[in-house]
């Protein structure tokens, strides 16, 4: 069983990568927006404090991000997962690691996907164009996007350094097309 965390700002990949290889290695992938869109279907008053924040471009607060991403840990305990979209910031980084050991688990590669920013806005432009109205995120618009990208690199960059010195960061061009990128994770996580 293999634990490996995707990290990159939005738009970069992260979701597409994690949806291949669950296909080709049957992982499971727990992604942070998807889990916490799941909960703003619910309607619960997390559900829409949740989703108030999402559609601001704000990040949720490191609790509420934790408590759902550590149950879903113990409910895959035998199982390879992907970590795409958390942890966030270090914090989540550091209580990600005590939640994995507190079940004897740990991290076996974070994979950072390196992008050029002003690419992401012509990503994310194309996802929009591309979508069905129905499948449009709440999130999938430019000034959503600028500052979910300046949010990214003010919390996210510094756990990069992290990472790095736990000797387990490894760094892809995610510019390359989508098989390259695949290629390349498939051989660090072999």
């Amino acid at each position: 069983m293999s634990r490996i965390v995707l990290l990159g700002p939005p738009g970069c990949g992260k979701g597409t990568q994690s949806k291949l290889l669950v296909e080709k290695k049957n992982y499971i992938q727990l992604s942070t927006g998807d889990l916490l869109r799941e909960e703003t279907s619910k309607n619960s008053d997390l559900g829409k404090k949740i989703s108030m924040l999402m559609e601001s471009g704000e990040l949720v607060s490191d609790e509420i991000v934790i408590n759902i991403i550590v149950n879903k840990v113990e409910e895959y305990v035998n199982k390879s997962v992907i970590f795409d979209g958390f942890p966030r910031n270090l914090n989540q980084a550091k209580v990600l690691d005590k939640a994995l050991e507190n079940i004897s688990l740990e991290l076996d590669s974070v994979i950072l996907f390196k992008i050029d920013f002003d690419i992401l806005k012509e990503r994310i432009q194309n996802r929009i164009k591309e979508a069905a109205s129905n499948d449009l995120r709440k999130d999938d618009n430019i000034e959503i996007l600028l500052n979910r990208i300046e949010v990214y690199k003010s919390s996210t960059l510094p756990i990069v350094e992290y990472y790095e010195k736990k000797g387990i960061l490894s760094k892809i061009n995610a510019m390359e097309d989508i098989d390259k990128v695949n290629e390349e994770i498939l051989k660090i996580i072999s």
